[in-house]
């Protein structure tokens, strides 16, 4: 099982599939009967993640026979909202919430309560949600206490180190390690440059944004950073690009996902100094298992709560990391 999700994950899938609003209709049930409907949505669908995730998603509901219809958008929660809400109105009898911000889907959450239809997530917060049946997803803590070491290492400690810490609040799992690695940061001796956590405004242009933070910063000053935390990857090679282009050889960045662009910045042996794998095919395999458990025969998950492990990528074992995107 687990070596077919991972396959399905790496192959970016079938480009029908990947359109929004598609739908797979999945075969009959045994019996004759309808097949299982869910209601899949991700307003992450622009990230490399988020898209290989739900295009599994979509794959590998089909070929359990399920009839599933995909809702996505670029971060626009009321077009997630009204979309879902309609596939409740139609009758689905399960709901997919990719990569969610619990705070902007209380619209089409309590259109499933009323509806007595379950909600099972992928990501969707850090702490136990009512709203959800289950959430399945990566432990934040793990990913900020393995980053912040490894932060440490590449600077030989952390006591009265300068670091930028770079996040994106919106995001409620990169602001919740975002906000953890700061604090250890802080317990530790280090300074936050600029005395608070940068913020990314849009995934989409984070390589833009982090590029223009550490720039500005190293013009105003330049013996003033020994690194860069950061959230996520795209962000993270921003960060990457400023300390090249400033001709540091003496910074260090970490960031989050093992992406390509990033594991090949750590092969360099340069400022990127360190990543980490999020096991997103296991965690879609959890999901997918307690979904096919309810549509069998109405299964609850035992706890609506369930945080995967993370692995730390550098330069120790980034040849045999394979890439998340």
């Amino acid at each position: 099982m687990r070596k077919r999700m991972t396959s399905l994950f790496a192959t970016a899938l079938v480009s029908a599939l990947a359109l929004t609003g598609c739908s797979g209709a999945g075969a009959a049930s045994e019996g004759g009967s309808e097949s299982f409907k869910v209601a899949a949505f991700t307003a992450g669908y622009g990230t490399p993640v988020g898209k290989a995730t739900l295009d599994s998603f979509v794959q590998e509901g089909k070929e359990r026979g399920w009839d599933v219809r995909l809702y996505t958008s670029e971060f626009d929660y009321d077009k997630i909202n009204t979309d879902v809400n309609s596939a409740i109105t139609q009758g689905v009898d399960a709901i997919l919430a990719g990569f969610p911000d619990p705070r902007q889907i209380a619209p089409l959450a309590n259109a499933a309560k009323n509806a007595d239809i379950p909600i099972f997530s992928i990501d969707g917060g850090v702490e136990p949600n009512d709203d959800f049946i289950v959430d399945v997803t990566s432990n934040q803590q793990q990913i900020a206490d393995a980053t912040v070491a490894s932060l440490e290492e590449a600077m030989g400690g952390l006591q009265g180190k300068n670091v930028m810490v770079i996040g994106h609040d919106p995001h409620v799992g990169i602001m919740t390690r975002s906000h953890m690695a700061e604090e250890i940061l802080k317990k530790s001796g280090a300074n936050i440059a600029g005395g608070e956590i940068k913020q990314v405004l849009n995934p989409g242009t984070a390589h833009e944004e982090s590029l223009k933070f550490v720039t500005d910063y190293l013009q105003a000053n330049p013996k003033g950073l020994d690194g860069v935390w950061v959230g996520f990857d795209h962000a993270a090679m921003g960060a990457v690009q400023a300390i090249n282009e400033a001709g540091r050889n003496d910074i260090f960045v970490t960031g989050v996902d093992a992406v390509g662009i990033a594991l090949a910045e750590i092969k360099k042996n340069g400022p990127f100094y360190a990543t980490v794998v999020q096991d997103w095919p296991k965690v879609l395999e959890l999901v997918m298992d307690d979904m096919a458990a309810y549509a069998e025969n109405g299964t609850k998950p035992a706890t609506n709560f369930v945080e995967t492990d993370v692995t730390l990528v550098d330069r120790t074992n980034v040849k045999d990391i394979q890439p998340t995107d």
